[in-house]
């Protein structure tokens, strides 16, 4: 045997990366399916949490404007609520957008546009599956842009917020920035807190699934073998 031959595959490490493998796929569908349906909810707490800070910013502006560039944290706190303000605008506009344009049937009106001068690519978007298909795609690419945008506006909202409290005393905004920090601790581990616990079945389930996930991936082995 020459010793540039690749060494043979182990087929019991295939296999325990073969049902991880397919454990996540399976957890990644689930998870799609979740966000659908909390979709809704989603452009809802979006329109508010945009509004929300929309206002905001307005509000403190407003007050620092008065004060003028008397310090750096000032400078810096104007800075970081001038960028993310246009953030907000954008965000809430584009979740608004899309809501609209799902009550109003915009691709129902596309579609007779384009039949209505004769291509042929509105029948072939005039059915309702492509249709159907056409909005989940619109609504996931504008539900991860708003979330980018939502989370780089908080960012720096709560940059300006700090600097701004700074400005009042640097303790007052080093101990603003440790409360958000342990608020979003309380809010994640309450959010893992309050999963119900898996039940007999889909315990059940989840072991059968692993043993068939397994067994295939045996069968794949010993079908390589040979």
């Amino acid at each position: 045997m020459s010793q540039t031959d690749p060494a043979p595959a182990d087929p019991h490490q295939e296999i325990s990366r073969a049902a991880p493998q397919e454990q996540n796929k399976q957890n990644m569908k689930a998870f799609g399916k979740f966000v659908e349906r909390i979709t809704p909810w989603l452009f809802e707490v979006g329109s508010w949490s945009f509004g929300g800070l929309i206002a905001f910013t307005l509000l403190v502006v407003a007050s620092l404007l008065t004060v003028g560039p008397v310090d750096p944290a000032i400078m810096v706190a104007m800075t970081a609520f001038a960028l993310a303000l246009p953030l907000d605008v954008a965000g809430l506009i584009l979740l608004r957008l899309v809501q609209d344009l799902k009550r109003v049937g915009f691709e129902e009106e596309v579609v007779q546009v384009f039949q209505d001068v004769g291509f042929t690519v509105g029948a072939q978007m005039a059915s309702p599956t492509a249709l159907e298909s056409l909005r989940k795609r619109r609504t996931g690419i504008v539900l991860g842009d708003s979330l980018g945008i939502l989370a780089l506006s908080g960012l720096l909202t709560l940059t300006g917020m700090t600097a701004a409290l700074w400005h009042m005393a640097w303790w007052i905004g080093v101990v603003f920035l440790a409360m958000v920090l342990i608020s979003l601790a309380i809010v994640i581990v309450a959010i893992f807190t309050i999963q119900p616990p898996d039940s007999q079945e889909e315990k059940e389930y989840k072991r059968r699934y692993r043993e068939e996930m397994t067994r295939q991936a045996k069968a794949q082995a010993k079908k390589n073998e040979d």
